[in-house]
Order: C-alpha cells, then sequence, then structure tokens
C-alpha cells in the first residue's frame, strides 16, 4: 500500500465577487432574499478550485505549474489551514512547512526574535526545539544584525529569507514552497536549493510552486498542472511541462495582434515577417539554423535616421531582450516612402519554444517611440527542449565542454 502523506478528494473553492466598497440595499436584499430561497447567481461568485483530487505519497516532491490565476497559491493555502475549502475533504499527515506568501505568518510589530518563535510555534515547534536551532535559522537567514528589529522595517527579501528558514528549518514532512525561490539573491537561492536537497534525501515530501520550468524540472517527480481551477494532468515531469509549454504558445498564438501608437507618426509599421536566406517563408525555424526578420515600413514625412528596434519575448511575456539597427551603425535614408529593413539571426540560439517579436522605431536623437508593434510576429523554434534537464532558460549558447590541466596526483 502506498505511504500517502496528502489527499485531496473533490475540493473546490468559490470565493464570492465584490464589485465595490459599497453596498446598496437592493444588494444586502437580494442577499438576504438568496440565503433562504435559493443561491447567488453565477455572475456573483468564482470557483478558483473546481474538484481537485489527488494523492501525494511520502517522499515525493511535486511541482505545481499553471498560468497566473491556475489556482495554485490557493491550493496551498488550503493546504496549510489558511483558508477552507467549499466543498471537498482533505489532510496531510505530519508536520507541515508552508512558504505561501512573503511575511505570511509575521507579525510586523514583533521584532525578528518574536517571530521566529511565533512561526516556529504555528509549525508545531516546541519552544525547547526553536531554541535549539534559532542561531542555525538566522544564520540561514542572513538577518542577525537586525533580528531584535521589528519585521515592519524589514525589506520583502530579510522577510522571504526569514520564513523559508522558519519552515525549512522545522525539519516538516511536507514542506509548501510558492515561489520563494525566485526571492533574494543569487547566494540565497542556492542555499534554498541545497536545503530543498537535503530534504529530498531525507525522504521528506515537497510541494513546490513555480513558474521557472528548470527548477521545476530539476527538483520534482511528479508535476500537477492547474489550468482554470481543474487539473489537467498529473504525472511525468517532462511529459506534463511539454504539454503546458504547447498550450501557453497555442494560446499565445491565438491573442497574437498587432497595436500601434499615434496616427500622426511620421514613420510607420506595415507589416513583419518571418522568412528563410531564399524569402521563403516557415512556420517553424531550427535551432541553430537562420531566420531574417523583415520589417516592412512606410515614411510617411521626413525624419533623421530612424532607428529600428526588435524585442523578444518568451511564451509567458517575460523580455528576452532586442536588438536595434543603432548597434551595427545602419542609417535608414528618409527619402525612401517605403522599404524593407532586415534582421538575420545566424545561428538561431532560442531553445524549443515559441517566442512574441516586437518591433519598434524610434527617433534617433532623443529615443521617441514613432511606431510600437506588439506582437507582430511569432517566432516558432525547433530543437532542443528544456524538458531533457540538459538545458535551462530559452537560449543555447554556443559552447565546447573539455576537460584540461590534469595532473595525476602522485
Amino acid at each position: 500500500m502506498p505511504d500517502v502523506t496528502v489527499r485531496l478528494e473533490g475540493i473546490s473553492k468559490r470565493y464570492r465577487v465584490q464589485h465595490g466598497w459599497y453596498r446598496s440595499i437592493r444588494d444586502a436584499s437580494r442577499d438576504w432574499f438568496h440565503r433562504f430561497w435559493g443561491p447567488a447567481g453565477d455572475s456573483d461568485v468564482f470557483w478558483a478550485l473546481r474538484d481537485i483530487t489527488f494523492d501525494v505519497e511520502r517522499g515525493d516532491i511535486v511541482g505545481l505549474i499553471g498560468s497566473n490565476g491556475a489556482g495554485k497559491s490557493t491550493l496551498l493555502k488550503i493546504l496549510s489551514r489558511v483558508t477552507v475549502p467549499t466543498r471537498g475533504t482533505f489532510f496531510t499527515r505530519g508536520r507541515l512547512g508552508a512558504l505561501i506568501e512573503i511575511g505570511a505568518g509575521f507579525h510586523p510589530d514583533l521584532t525578528g526574535r518574536e517571530n521566529v518563535y511565533l512561526n516556529g510555534a504555528l509549525m508545531g515547534m516546541g519552544r525547547r526545539e526553536i531554541d535549539g536551532k534559532f542561531d542555525q535559522i538566522v544564520a540561514f537567514a542572513e538577518v542577525g544584525r537586525f533580528i531584535d528589529t521589528p519585521v515592519k522595517h524589514y525589506s520583502s527579501g530579510m522577510q522571504v529569507r526569514l520564513g523559508f528558514s522558519v519552515a525549512a528549518h522545522t525539519d516538516p514532512d511536507v514542506l509548501l514552497i510558492d515561489e520563494a525561490l525566485a526571492v533574494g539573491d543569487a547566494a540565497f537561492q542556492a542555499r534554498c536549493l541545497n536545503r530543498l536537497a537535503e530534504l529530498k534525501e531525507q525522504g521528506r515530501t515537497i510541494i513546490l510552486v513555480s513558474h521557472q520550468m528548470a527548477n521545476v524540472l530539476h527538483h520534482s517527480r511528479k508535476v500537477l498542472w492547474l489550468q482554470g481551477g481543474q487539473v489537467r494532468g498529473y504525472g511525468d515531469p517532462e511529459s506534463m511541462v511539454e504539454q503546458y509549454l504547447k498550450s501557453v504558445r497555442e494560446v499565445h498564438q491565438q491573442g497574437s495582434t498587432s497595436t500601434a501608437i499615434g496616427v500622426e507618426r511620421p514613420v510607420r509599421i506595415d507589416h513583419v515577417t518571418l522568412v528563410d536566406r531564399q524569402g521563403r517563408s516557415l512556420p517553424t525555424f531550427q535551432h541553430g539554423g537562420l531566420v531574417c526578420i523583415d520589417i516592412v515600413f512606410t515614411i510617411l514625412r521626413p525624419v533623421i535616421e530612424p532607428v529600428f528596434e526588435v524585442t523578444f519575448q518568451d511564451s509567458h511575456g517575460y523580455a528576452l531582450g532586442g536588438l536595434t539597427s543603432r548597434l551595427d551603425k545602419l542609417k535608414v535614408d528618409s527619402r525612401l516612402e517605403r522599404g524593407t529593413i532586415r534582421l538575420t539571426l545566424d545561428p538561431i540560439l532560442f531553445l524549443k519554444g515559441d517566442y512574441t517579436i516586437n518591433a519598434h522605431i524610434r527617433d534617433r536623437l532623443i529615443d521617441r517611440y514613432y511606431d510600437v508593434q506588439k506582437k507582430a510576429a511569432i517566432l516558432s523554434v525547433d530543437g532542443p527542449s528544456i524538458t531533457s534537464r540538459e538545458v535551462s532558460g530559452h537560449v543555447m549558447y554556443p559552447h565546447a565542454w573539455a576537460l584540461v590541466d590534469c595532473h595525476e596526483r602522485p
């Protein structure tokens, strides 16, 4: 029989939509009527979770993925008993440690020291146990100098460091983490990852929410994919992440529209196309291959050397940098009425996925925008995927591994 540490059966969570801070007599009368003679209308409620059912076995590390608003944080709040489900049942076996919000469980007027004891007690630790671990908690969080300062004077980074440190040192049987690994500097994130590795070796159960698919793939043994408050999939990390990214790409492509600013702009972007070296439009381009980004423009009235810019975003809308024609000292003759400017990426360094291309035209002197085309095109790349676990991020850099200066020990 499997040793189940966390079980949810038919968990649903409903919130009532508030349309304003005030309430009229009509609103109160309607609520009173529905309370006795019928349910509130569907327009007044929002289901953050619907019929969530799954088990987590002891020692599992479950990555929880989904777009914003999918219900991930609500699910963790239910498991940590911050809120209660509208329907369904659940249980967690053993001591629970949770870091679901920055500063959750902290009282702003209490000092860091007092909050360590308060938060530790809320997580089931006795005073003697906290006494024995206090120095380790403070050292891990690196707030020793401010430990007797009220938490309301802490930065958000200091709060999350102290919160994670307390949660991780409770020796929890089940640890819930909501995007904590995205906060703090590189050194703190490394300590968090090392602590997670230690808990994994000890066979602790971890549920980790993250938008960083590399973290999810690296740490998870299973992945739960939520969408619209419902379970879309639960199983193998590579398969779940691949399906999730595919769904994000499909939604992103459906929403691809171009918008422009201003009606009196002197230079206009007509359209953006992606072609190969022979000018052929392709649905997909290969990693390591070549793509030409052609921007067709019209000059409506003379301007001095307009600057063209292309920026890239991933499927979640995060910026991945960009390039300008000024970088290569390319000058555009403003006496042209219509033309095409080409940006060639050779080789394509992006990993497998869909990338949004935004095109801009700016003034050379004061960086004023003449025209902005958001989601002007979608670059679909085939090749190595983040789900291979051999690469991370969105770019594979030209590289070569080698072992050098090897000397045999005497």
